[in-house]
């Protein structure tokens, strides 16, 4: 039989056989991998909606912050506490309402914002006078009669504290009379279950969201007490519930830092495992009998007569959407020559249309980088022989990821056609306007000065400051524009196109909406090539060089530390700042070893004070970019064994911005350095974003404040006024401050009258070598001449703080 079987036959039993045994194969290999990566696929999805979940809280309790303004600055509110006159005598008797009184809005417009539970009016000395509760419900003491840090901390924005051992929501607004404050509006509101489904209405997933407590694994609010009940561990759920989210969630304006976790069914997982691999199998079936029956037709087509060379023109025209006319003709060869012209033609267009996508953007339709760079090529060529002047622009959008990650990628394109349509309007039609790639456009001002060019750069400008206006919304989208002149900065088209790329980065950083190329900007030029490489070299030889300036405790006068400075005193150039050292180490790749040096150094320079008799702490700064530095940690540990110098008497220095750069990163690192036994110190502190709530919960000892208002402050009393309120709130949380920059005996005065507890400047000491250090503090006796007489004692114990003058 096998023998009498025809082509197609035995090719039908052949692909039958094998189609069957390469089905019940693949189907168990493919069954575990599709299982494998569909969970991986539900456990993204399920992040995705963690947080969101996250994310709704989150705005939902930041829009009582909203709501207390708007309510605060209507006029029934107003009027109804500027008309009460409230005056110092209170006999503690408070108005309650249980009805919505007349000074609040009705529940129907606030419920656009949110439901408050408790709502009151205080008078001008904090005193609670009349109350709005919801439900039938009295707040507790605690809620009527806030602490006045509470009203300060709640004050213009949503606060998260503990009331009671359980979490509530304060924000405060003053109620202000012709430019005076005549009471305080506050809303208050339990954070339950109530408040959780509130916070997830909006939630297009229905699972059940909980928040934690840090450190702990109890279930601290459940917006479902029924099915994930308050009070229990998280543990005890997890043969029910598979549970997504337990990262930090913290604002920074909240004394209470927690976790917010959903909880997703488990048996709903393994159903929509079971119904995709269903569906796969299925479609891997008919996927499988789809390929059996068009290989019997492929072979069957193969054992029968081959089609002519005149049909298969035919075919391959009709694939390619290309018309074949009915050719009414008796000669075979003049046929098939009459389709292969139409086919030939066809295909000609074809290329012409894909040569021009290969040189235009599809989205804007402008010119692409490789039409530029040829036109620029060309352009250059011309300008060589007609000894005129060309301008290249580029020129990048502010703010476009923000819409893109905001408002979804297709806003985005309608902006970049209306910013190409924008720019291709302003220049003339002998320009070249190109689009290089994602929000980056370039213009080619053949015959142009930097002049003319800047005078088209600021009406570009201008006719940015327009808003866009895609799909109902009114967008502000600036542009960052660096300009680069032929001959002057450039006769090649590569070195025109950075040397504009460097100013156009130049403009973005100023902000100062475009900028002409300059050499300083320049971190690719020959010179600071060269001092790279020079800065290798003295890295890689141990060869850097610290100087050391006093610091002085206020109450007794005695130097107690000192700062040690970077110095680079370059043969040829001279004297090269920190503040140009710091950036080259960065662009480098140098700034760790560099600072693994300073810290050995210093490390090194301790061990060596303690043998002469000096019991002093060195400290070291740390910058943001060695927060990722695995190494930092053991290198520490490594340098404190090596020359024998207890742990206490070493200090890392990070500054307040890199803290809050990446929070929860700096907090491991900080915990880490902790745990060996060193020291945490805030330098530069009042210049970032950072709460003293937040540094409360970080292992810091210690604050500078920034010289910036210690410089000041003896002139100007918001200087005065801030460095007061550090100096207060960081004594409430048991920390030491250290003032800056202190370099007047008004100033220093100042800060001993405020209770600073350690001085730094000119005023006190300039900055010297170890060596005139040494013989300063034997001199003197640790005794500052300017402020006491008092000797030292010989065992005093003195602080060193070393640093490099910037963050490293």
């Amino acid at each position: 039989m096998w023998k009498r079987s025809g082509l197609t036959g035995k090719m039908l039993i052949y692909t039958a056989t094998l189609g069957l045994a390469v089905w019940f194969i693949s189907d168990s290999y493919q069954t575990r991998t599709l299982r494998e990566i569909f969970h991986e696929k539900l456990q993204h999805r399920f992040s995705l909606q963690a947080q969101e979940h996250r994310t709704l809280f989150d705005r939902y309790v930041k829009i009582h912050s909203q709501a207390a303004k708007l309510m605060a600055h209507s006029d029934n509110l107003y009027h109804y506490v500027h008309d009460r006159k409230w005056g110092p005598e209170f006999d503690g008797k408070i108005v309650y309402h249980q009805d919505v009184p007349g000074w609040m809005p009705n529940l129907a417009a606030l419920r656009k914002f949110v439901l408050p539970r408790y709502t009151f009016i205080m008078d001008t000395q904090y005193r609670t006078r009349e109350l709005y509760y919801w439900n039938g419900v009295l707040p507790p003491t605690e809620v009527i009669k806030p602490r006045h840090l509470l009203l300060q901390l709640s004050e213009n924005q949503s606060y998260l504290t503990t009331l009671q051992g359980k979490p509530y929501l304060f924000t405060s607004e003053p109620v202000m009379a012709y430019g005076k404050r005549v009471g305080t509006l506050v809303m208050a509101s339990p954070i339950d279950s109530d408040f959780m489904l509130e916070s997830q209405i909006l939630s297009i997933s229905k699972y059940a969201v909980a928040l934690l407590a840090e450190d702990e694994q109890t279930i601290l609010v459940s917006s479902d007490p029924r099915m994930v009940p308050e009070g229990i561990k998280v543990s005890e759920l997890n043969g029910v519930f598979q549970t997504i989210g337990e990262g930090f969630f913290d604002y920074g304006s909240s004394d209470l830092v927690i976790k917010c976790v959903s909880f997703i069914p488990l048996h709903e997982v393994q159903d929509l495992t079971q119904a995709v691999l269903l569906k796969e199998r299925q479609m891997r079936g008919i996927s499988l009998a789809t390929y059996v029956i068009a290989f019997m037709l492929i072979m069957l087509i193969l054992t029968r007569r081959l089609q002519g060379l005149t049909r298969r023109v035919v075919d391959f025209s009709e694939h390619m959407a290309i018309q074949q006319p009915e050719i009414r003709q008796k000669d075979e060869l003049k046929i098939l020559e009459e389709r292969f012209k139409l086919l030939a033609n066809a295909i000609k267009n074809e290329t012409e249309a894909l040569e021009y996508q290969a040189s235009h953007d599809p989205l804007t339709d402008l010119p692409n980088r490789k039409m530029l760079n040829e036109r620029l090529q060309n352009t250059l060529s011309r300008s060589k022989v007609s000894q005129s002047p060309l301008v290249l622009i580029i020129s990048d959008l502010n703010h476009f990821k923000e819409i893109n990650d905001t408002l979804g990628h297709h806003i985005g394109d309608v902006v970049l056609q209306q910013a190409a349509e924008r720019l291709y309007n302003t220049v003339r039609k002998t320009d070249t306007v190109a689009r290089l790639g994602g929000d980056e456009f370039s213009i080619l001002l053949p015959d142009t000065s930097t002049a003319e060019a800047c005078k088209i750069a600021r009406n570009i400008i201008d006719i940015f400051k327009i808003p866009f206006v895609a799909e109902g919304h009114n967008l502000n989208v600036g542009i960052s524009i660096g300009i680069a002149e032929s001959p002057r900065h450039g006769k090649d088209v590569n070195i025109l196109v950075q040397r504009a790329d460097v100013a156009m980065y130049d403009a973005k950083r100023g902000k100062k909406g475009y900028a002409v190329y300059d050499p300083e900007q320049d971190t690719h030029n020959v010179s600071k090539l060269e001092l790279m490489s020079e800065l290798r070299e003295k890295i890689d030889a141990d060869d850097i060089e610290l100087h050391y300036q006093c610091k002085q405790d206020i109450k007794s006068g005695k130097f107690i530390g000192a700062e040690a400075l970077l110095r680079w005193n370059h043969p040829e150039r001279g004297y090269i700042p920190p503040d140009d050292i710091i950036p080259l180490a960065v662009q480098s790749g140098l700034i760790k070893p560099l600072t693994r040096l300073v810290m050995q150094k210093a490390i090194q320079q301790c061990a060596d004070w303690h043998n002469r008799g000096f019991k002093l702490s060195v400290s070291i700064n740390i910058s943001v970019h060695c927060l990722h530095d695995n190494m930092l940690a053991h290198s520490l540990r490594e340098y404190l064994h090596q020359y024998k110098l207890p742990a206490q008497y070493c200090i890392l220095e990070l500054t307040e911005s890199d803290i809050m750069s990446d929070p929860i990163k700096a907090k491991n690192i900080l915990t880490e350095i902790d745990t060996i036994g060193a020291h945490i110190s805030i330098d530069d502190f009042g210049t970032g974003y950072s709460s003293l709530a937040y540094l409360k919960q970080l292992p810091v000892s210690e604050i500078k404040i920034d010289r910036s208002f210690v410089m000041e402050m003896d002139k100007d009393e918001n200087d005065k006024v801030i460095v007061r309120t550090i100096i207060d709130l960081a004594h409430n949380l048991g920390l030491s401050v250290v003032a800056e920059g202190v370099e007047t005996e008004v100033s220093y005065a100042l800060l001993k009258t405020l209770g600073c507890n350690v001085a730094q400047g000119f005023f006190l000491h300039k900055p010297a070598n170890n060596d005139r250090l040494m013989n300063f503090l034997k001199t003197t006796g640790g005794i500052s001449p300017m402020t006491s007489n008092t000797p030292a004692k010989a065992d005093q114990k003195h602080h060193f703080t070393v640093s490099l003058e910037k963050p490293i």
